[in-house]
């Protein structure tokens, strides 16, 4: 089942949704060239002094696309943690970001025009014109960046050994899946927390958690918290402390308790 791509979570992606809608956007009057853009494209022949007003339309319009989707990316990029995007919420996002697009170059096509047909005469049209081009760079970005998810996090095979590096790409340490409890953040470090020989122990490596998610979701690993990352075979329960703050508790040997943040319970808790 396709999911929402969480590498849109990252600065580059983004990057290239800012970019691809204006150049797709180009290629497609410069070379298609469907009759509806360029009706749109032709706003303000007669009227104004532009000699090639087609021209100039496009390369406005373009630009005004680049502009419009840097005001979306980028509040996106910056909230990505807080907006708890999931495929349907991302998919009315993108919604919105066309409309944003359609207004503004509504806007300009209607003062090119000197206010000829009305602002939602053009409103209506570049809505329409924009939603049937730039829905395929939407689709194939949105695929793309899946597929991507998908080849990244292949679950690795039973009785795989995970590998951890330190920031210095060293190997630092070997265990089996299974084995580990859970993995905190410590400053500079991670602590990975482990059992063996039915004793829990702690392995201290400099990295980053963000480096060493990846290889924990290809062993089914679970984010609960910005600081912690777990096993959710070992998770006995998940329960609300005396404050209201979700708590996973451990089937380990010595017990313990790994806090659940609002924005990682649902992921946590479709995995139990």
């Amino acid at each position: 089942m396709f999911r929402y791509p969480i590498s849109l979570h990252r600065f580059f992606p983004n990057f290239l949704y800012v970019l691809a809608m204006p150049l797709f956007f180009l290629f497609s009057a410069l070379l298609y060239e469907p009759a509806g853009l360029e009706g749109l494209l032709g706003a303000g022949e007669g009227i104004s002094r532009v000699q090639d007003v087609r021209s100039f339309n496009l390369v406005m319009t373009a630009t005004i696309l680049l502009g419009s989707m840097l005001l979306t990316r980028l509040p996106f990029y910056f909230l990505r943690k807080t907006l708890r995007m999931g495929l349907g919420k991302y998919t009315l996002w993108c919604l919105g970001e066309l409309l944003l697009l359609s207004a503004f170059a509504a806007l300009y096509l209607t003062l090119m025009a000197r206010g000829g047909h009305g602002y939602f005469y053009y409103l209506a049209r570049c809505a329409s014109c924009l939603l049937s081009l730039l829905a395929y760079p939407y689709l194939i970005l949105t695929l793309f960046w899946g597929w991507h998810d998908a080849a990244c996090t292949e679950p690795l095979s039973e009785g795989a050994r995970l590998r951890f590096h330190d920031s210095r790409h060293q190997l630092k340490f070997i265990t089996t899946a299974a084995a580990i409890l859970y993995i905190e953040a410590n400053e500079n470090y991670i602590l990975i927390h482990y059992l063996e020989n039915g004793l829990e122990k702690t392995c201290q490596i400099r990295n980053s958690m963000k480096n060493v998610e990846p290889l924990c979701a290809q062993a089914g690993f679970v984010r609960t918290h910005r600081r912690f990352i777990v096993n959710p075979a070992h998770i006995k329960s998940i329960r609300r402390d005396e404050s209201g703050i979700h708590m996973a508790e451990l089937g380990a040997p010595e017990g313990g308790k790994i806090p659940v943040s609002k924005t990682y319970y649902e992921a946590l808790a479709a995995c139990l």
